[in-house]
């Protein structure tokens, strides 16, 4: 990968208080969408408003495509469109004066695309912003970030308070733009539909440490629940891939390597003789919880 990384952290840290976020290495690929997911206070906010320079790491450092902060604000700022969680300070102007205040900034701003992302979320350009409701006040943010066509949008839950049909708006928006856009997503979220609907790739946050990228296609095909028969199971500890094991109803156990774990049972004489993938909320659950992916 190149020094032109879409975003690029090295050695970052970012302390608040008590807690201490890093140190994160993390190169992110052209073109893809990663989901950040870890509980709340994990630092998921945090990371997104390192990245805009809306708060400064404690050490280490931030690079959108190679720019750096350091060698000044507005031409790393040009690359990248941020929807906060919420967007404050905007509540006196309407969605087309916020589209033309921040038009001028983004070399792609196109006018009527982002009238037409307006009209295909449904959402008032004439209505204060203040006046919106909480659903319409997400689309509003998001269709400002997408008419930006910056290469890089940094997403802090971006599908909350949407309705379906908006959240399957903001998907064929995305998908769209693959084909004429090489844009970088990184986007917080608690909601496996989320990650099921948007993610390449999925990263973890865990007590302050990043963990992944994980390809989300191969860690869920990877992961699988096995339902087992033999005489003599070996211990988990032996099965290569596995993680959890229970004879309750039925000899049965988890595993993170289902190809692996097949393979090591049936050498040993162990008939699988069911499998089911594991479902995408207790996967999440059991990386968050410290099982390695």
């Amino acid at each position: 990968m190149t020094s032109k990384a879409p975003l690029r952290l090295e050695r970052f840290v970012k302390r608040t208080g008590d807690f201490t976020l890093g140190p994160i290495d993390l190169a992110l690929e052209p073109g893809l969408v990663y989901v950040l997911v870890g509980a709340n206070g994990s630092g998921k906010s945090t990371l997104l408003k390192c990245v805009m320079n809306l708060m400064k790491p404690t050490s280490g450092s931030v690079r959108l495509f190679g720019l750096s902060y350091d060698e000044g604000e507005s031409p790393v700022k040009r690359q990248a469109a941020y929807v906060p969680e919420p967007l404050e300070g905007c509540e006196s102007f309407t969605l087309e004066e916020m589209g033309e205040l921040i038009g001028g900034w983004y070399d792609g701003w196109d006018r009527r695309d982002f009238l037409g992302r307006a009209g295909a979320f449904r959402v008032a350009t004439n209505k204060k912003y203040g006046k919106l409701s909480q659903g319409d006040r997400k689309k509003a943010a998001l269709t400002l970030a997408l008419g930006t066509r910056a290469p890089l949008l940094l997403l802090d839950e971006p599908t909350n308070g949407l309705d379906i049909t908006s959240r399957n708006r903001l998907k064929q928006m995305l998908a769209a733009e693959a084909e004429t856009i090489e844009r970088t997503v990184l986007m917080t979220t608690h909601s496996v539909e989320d990650i099921r609907q948007f993610a390449d790739c999925i990263l973890l946050l865990k007590d302050g440490r990043l963990e992944g990228p994980y390809e989300k296609d191969e860690l869920f095909r990877s992961w699988k629940r096995l339902w087992l028969s033999g005489d003599s199971i070996p211990a988990v500890s032996d099965i290569p891939g596995a993680v959890e094991y229970d004879d309750a109803p039925y000899p049965q156990l988890v595993t993170r390597d289902a190809a692996a774990t097949t393979a090591y049972l049936a050498s040993a004489g162990v008939a699988v003789t069911g499998e089911q993938p594991l479902a995408a909320d207790e996967l999440l659950e059991k990386l968050l919880n410290g099982v390695p992916g």
